[in-house]
Order: C-alpha cells, then structure tokens, then sequence
C-alpha cells in the first residue's frame, strides 16, 4: 500500500474537512498536508479513514504522534 494519499483522496480529505486545518481550523486555501491520523510508521493505512487535511505547521508540528 502507498504511503502517499493519492490526488483524489487529497481532495475529498479537504472537501470533508471544510477546507479547514482540522487542529487549528486555519484556512487551508494556502495549501494543506494529507496526514496520518495513525501515523503510517504505526502501521496506519492511507486511506480516507485515516486521513486529515492540516495547515503544514499542525502537520509538521504533530510528527508521527
């Protein structure tokens, strides 16, 4: 299985999230990361399940927490 979401599943991630950073609710019109809700090294799945649009200072900051 791909560690990267794919094109489409970026968008849906953004479109469910309001296009919203879901922890800081920040405005994701600038760009936004498709994260791990499980981290990927903790054997989370890519898939939509798993998935959330951050702002890159949430995501960056959140690491495989």
């Amino acid at each position: 299985m791909s560690r990267s979401f794919s094109q489409r599943q970026r968008q849906i991630l953004s479109i469910l999230g309001g296009n919203t950073c879901q922890l800081c609710g920040k405005n994701l019109k600038g760009g936004f990361h498709a994260d791990h809700v499980v981290a990927y090294s903790k054997k989370g799945k890519t898939i939509l399940k798993n998935g959330q649009a951050l702002c890159p200072k949430c995501n960056l900051k959140k690491s495989n927490k």
